[in-house]
């Protein structure tokens, strides 16, 4: 690749090692030093996650890190000297070597909700509350307060995208009747807030299932995006096996929903499994599916954990690369391409199969 552009300084073996592999797998360098960052975390006294919002070859990009990672080679520096020329500026470095700005950082904290794709898709998160008026109202005031920080004001209109999360915090996953419940109190409070009746409702769920009357469903809900949740039941515990669910199942599942109407998509995380495994337990829920899925970084707990991840530490990040690649031509019939702003850290940012991607990216 000939885009890589040149560092300010010396530069680390890291970051020369990076660049050979950018050129290998012909990815744009941005794109290799996300995928890295989701990877690897931010070394430093940090919280535990933070949000970081990134200056890389004139883009922007948002995501959200590991953030207290001791082994990490990612670490922020900023010029704080008034006689410096670069007072001011906050950088992302690569042991050393500088490798995007920083535009802005926070701590990754719980939130009623909040914005994406510029502005017109909401995320909101379920209150503690049983009260079927009280979860209309929690929605309602979320909506409200969503749409004060909608980009030109232009209020709750603009959002084309509620998505809902089935797994609580506290209780674990919702069963599907609690979904439900949810769900209509979500719609009663998107159309008294004057959200567009054809705004989608985007559900990630390990509930619902081939059985599932998805007909009743649309027709009481309006639009549908239904997500499913292959991670969940994943062990948390290091060095537990990771099984993914029955790829049959889920996509019989996806075939029922899209057949009653509903957009179909699913979510898992890319690292426990082999490649060639994770292919085959893809492909039939790629056939079934209407919407790119979340394809997601699985983060390395530290560099010589070798129990977190299937590939060698020094291979990892190699790993996802090839990744990358493979699940662009697993889709490649289907001709969906990713939408950057579903996933905090996925495998694609502006970039795919060698040709730009079409935004809203954050």
């Amino acid at each position: 690749m000939d885009n890589i552009p040149e560092a300010e300084g010396p530069m680390s073996s890291t970051v020369r090692r990076w660049r050979r592999l950018a050129t290998r797998h012909n990815v744009e360098w941005s794109e290799l030093v996300l995928i890295a960052l989701n990877l690897y975390g931010l070394r430093g006294a940090n919280p535990d996650s933070l949000r970081l919002r990134l200056l890389a070859e004139d883009d922007e990009y948002l995501t959200v890190v590991q953030a207290n990672k001791s082994t990490s080679p990612f670490s922020l520096r900023a010029h704080v000297s008034p006689a410096s020329p670069q007072h001011g500026l906050r950088e992302l470095c690569v042991d050393g070597t500088t490798v995007a700005e920083i535009i802005d950082v926070e701590p990754s904290e719980t939130v009623q909700g909040y914005l994406r794709a510029d502005g017109t898709a909401a995320n909101v998160h379920a209150p503690e509350t049983d009260e079927y008026p009280e979860i209309v109202r929690h929605y309602r005031q979320t909506l409200r307060l969503l749409a004060t920080e909608a980009p030109e004001s232009d209020g709750p209109d603009r959002i084309r995208e509620v998505a809902f999360n089935g797994h609580d915090a506290d209780r674990g996953d919702m069963d599907s009747s609690e979904i439900i419940r949810h769900l209509t109190a979500l719609r009663e409070a998107m159309n008294a807030e004057d959200v567009s009746e054809s705004a989608t409702i985007s559900v990630l769920t390990t509930a619902f299932t081939a059985d599932t009357d998805f007909v009743s469903l649309r027709r009481d809900l309006g639009p549908l995006l239904l997500v499913l949740d292959a991670d969940s039941g994943m062990p948390s515990e290091p060095g537990a096996e990771a099984v993914l669910p029955e790829a049959e199942s889920l996509a019989q599942t996806l075939k029922a929903a899209g057949e009653a109407g509903l957009e179909t998509s699913f979510t898992v995380t890319v690292g426990h499994q082999p490649l060639d495994v994770i292919k085959e337990w893809i492909l039939p829920l790629a056939e079934r599916t209407t919407v790119w899925p979340s394809l997601t970084i699985h983060p390395a707990e530290t560099l010589s954990d070798e129990s977190q991840h299937v590939a060698a530490p020094d291979e990892r990040l190699d790993f996802f690369l090839e990744a990358r690649n493979l699940f662009e031509q697993v889709f490649a019939p289907t001709r969906l391409k990713p939408e950057p702003w579903r996933c905090y850290r996925g495998l694609w940012y502006r970039q795919f199969a060698g040709e730009p991607l079409e935004g809203p990216y954050v």
